[in-house]
């Protein structure tokens, strides 16, 4: 299994072809070392014939929500990397867009944090939950914020309809996170789209208080609020 588990990986679509139909069904069926199945393996690579041969000839169809042993589903790890056409393979054999792994985390907060725009439209699409928290409070507004993808966090705002000021266990909301890693254009984004600047976390702290040169600037855009701001 562990062979067929690399290849997988790998996309090594011609290795698979090879393999006598009662063979590939019988791998389809087992599980790597991680507890993940071939198609889970299969999506990370991002070889679209190859989960299609998986699903059509190994029946892998049936493993679609089977979780690794963190939880993660092939869902999951398709959108964490941005696979499109495999995230819509997935979502078509009837993947659940809003299971969450061991640290109540989605796809859509994989997504997000990847800052892949286009999967997470997919994933809206299909009725992901814009203000599903993980296990740290975290939304996937959060995660974009934090990570500085502009477009990401505009996809959740205007698509998805996103809270824009979720805050998590320590009190942050996503402006505070964008402030405070110096992340401005989604900072005075959020801000545009009536972002609080005085909501304190557990410290006390509040995303003006933090904005140190930033905060004129970060206190006339919410004076001037109304408006959008312009994503790459």
């Amino acid at each position: 299994m562990e062979k067929a588990a690399e290849k997988a990986r790998e996309g090594d679509l011609a290795y698979f072809e090879a393999l006598s139909p009662e063979e590939l069904t019988r791998l389809c069926k087992r599980k790597d070392e991680d507890e993940r199945s071939l198609l889970h393996n299969a999506a990370t690579s991002g070889n679209l014939e190859l989960c299609q041969l998986l699903v059509t000839r190994g029946g892998s169809a049936g493993v679609v929500n089977d979780k690794d042993e963190e939880g993660w589903t092939p869902l999951q790890s398709a959108a964490s990397c941005g696979h499109e056409a495999v995230v819509d393979l997935l979502l078509a054999l009837g993947a659940e867009v809003n299971a969450a792994n061991s640290g109540g985390r989605t796809a859509l907060h994989y997504a997000a944090s990847k800052g892949r725009a286009a999967v997470l439209r997919q994933l809206l699409q299909a009725g992901a939950r814009a203000n599903a928290a993980d296990s740290t409070g975290s939304t996937a507004l959060h995660r974009a914020a934090s990570a500085g993808k502009a477009e990401a966090v505009a996809v959740l705002v205007e698509q998805g309809r996103a809270a824009i000021d979720p805050q998590d266990k320590q009190g942050c909301t996503p402006l505070f996170i964008a402030v405070q890693v110096d992340a401005a254009q989604v900072a005075f984004y959020l801000v545009s789209k009536g972002a609080g600047l005085e909501v304190a976390n557990k410290d006390g702290e509040t995303p003006l208080s933090i904005a140190g040169e930033n905060a004129p600037a970060l206190k006339s855009a919410a004076a001037q609020r109304g408006g959008g701001m312009e994503v790459d």
